[in-house]
């Protein structure tokens, strides 16, 4: 395809000023003689197609998207460091005095919000990378801790308590498997802590938080001990009967996941020893065997628990690697 270039290139064939564009190759082309330029020219135009003036409207983009993880979400300008105008004429020493005071009011942080604000978004940013979540967690992150520092429900609290209880809402919303003490390891902040600040921000703000899906924690769960895909089926089947059941109500959603794992492992025969599953759920082998019996009473499940030496780790193949 051709379209009709208006850039003032001559042909040196026929001197004709009819002159194209192919946008496939980006090389000149005279529409008279069909000489083909050498000259390679970079298609500025939108890669987008429209087929209305509505849709072009709609369409049209200027700038980089915007971003929560910006303090200014990426909208404001910065006065550089020319000393000429637009049209290329040197600015007079008064006005230029003035643009370079403007220039150190611009970049000054006056107000203690953007002070507070910048701190916050470069630790939820650190804290994000170092669990290895989606960028999408950041800025859900961001957004609620935007919300409640403009409701004053940082102040007289420590901010990285407030960061840890935004990421920690943030994934919570977005269905990311996750507990406080993985936010613990990563913060300066203990536990308790972060779980205050959670529960301000939640009532404060009215913020409806659905109860977690143990079901979500077992993926996590099975990769961090290494079990088979038929494990981990197995272990969703123990979950959905305990819902069904309404075995988890007032049970700590991590605990409920360690224990169907475990249970799965002794009916597959992929053994895990207790102390590894409390490890990796987070929580404590009594908990962890309160939880199966109260689930195997319930169900009606038969257990054989091994002892001593019968009780060694046993590892599976796993077909898909």
């Amino acid at each position: 395809m051709v379209k009709e270039s208006s850039d003032g290139i001559v042909c040196p064939e026929c001197q004709s000023k009819n002159i194209g564009l192919s946008i496939q190759d980006g090389h000149y082309v005279c529409l008279s003689c069909g000489l083909v330029q050498d000259e390679i020219v970079i298609d500025s135009s939108p890669e987008y197609r429209v087929y209305s003036s509505e849709e072009a409207r709609t369409k049209q983009r200027v700038g980089a998207p915007l971003s929560l993880l910006k303090v200014d979400k990426g909208l404001s300008t910065s006065i550089g460091t020319s000393d000429r105008d637009a049209f290329g004429r040197p600015i007079s020493p008064m006005r230029l005095a003035r643009m370079r005071r403007l220039r150190r009011l611009n970049l000054r942080e006056s107000r203690s919000e953007i002070r507070n604000l910048r701190q916050a978004l470069r630790e939820i940013s650190r804290i994000v990378s170092e669990l290895g979540f989606p960028e999408t967690v950041a800025e859900t992150a961001s957004l609620y801790y935007r919300k409640a520092l403009k409701a004053q429900l940082v102040r007289g609290r420590s901010i990285k308590c407030m960061v840890a209880a935004s990421v920690y809402l943030a994934c919570r919303e977005l269905n990311i498997p996750i507990v406080i003490k993985d936010l613990e390891s990563v913060s300066s902040e203990n536990r308790k802590s972060i779980a205050r600040c959670y529960r301000v921000i939640v009532e404060k703000l009215r913020i409806q938080v659905g109860r977690q899906d143990p079901s979500y924690l077992i993926n996590r769960l099975g990769d961090e001990l290494k079990l088979t895909p038929q494990t981990k089926r197995e272990a969703i089947k123990i979950i959905e009967q305990v819902r069904a059941n309404r075995l988890d109500v007032g049970k700590s959603p991590m605990s409920i996941a360690g224990a169907a794992i475990y249970l799965a492992c002794l009916r597959t025969g992929e053994r895990r020893t207790q102390q590894m599953v409390a490890k990796a759920a987070k929580t404590t082998p009594v908990t962890l065997r309160n939880r199966f019996k109260e689930i195997a009473e319930a169900l009606e499940l038969s257990l054989e628990i091994k002892r001593g030496a019968a009780a060694t780790p046993v590892y599976f193949k796993n077909p898909w690697e």
